[in-house]
């Protein structure tokens, strides 16, 4: 069998099984005796992962090396990264604060 069809199949199983339940769930909730528990096809075991070839993990790996950074590098610019935004906010803050003084300065004559 394709492994379309045993996936289809496998879906349809769950299906079954869980309109099985919404039918016993409504029936405990109207007051009626639950129907029997549904006892169509066994649950089937997934698929296995197929084993990749050692050329393609060996390509696989060089990729993910290209792009893999250590995690001290990664501490270091989050950190640099949040000390550039405490800057950046100070700043504008000290600014806002400068501008409003010189704008009350002048609105008072002084």
């Amino acid at each position: 069998m394709s492994d379309r069809l045993e996936e289809i199949r496998r879906q349809r199983a769950l299906l079954r099984e869980h309109l099985a339940w919404l039918d016993r769930e409504i029936a405990a909730i109207e007051g009626n005796a639950p129907p029997a528990p549904f006892a169509g096809l066994p649950r089937p075991e997934p698929p296995p992962i197929p084993a990749a070839t050692p050329a393609v993990e060996t390509e696989a790996e060089s990729i993910l090396a290209e792009y893999r950074q250590p995690p001290v590098s990664i501490q270091k610019r989050a950190k640099l990264g949040c000390l550039i935004y405490f800057a950046a906010g100070m700043l504008i803050m000290v600014l806002s604060v400068a501008v409003l003084y010189v704008l009350v300065k002048r609105a008072h004559g002084h």
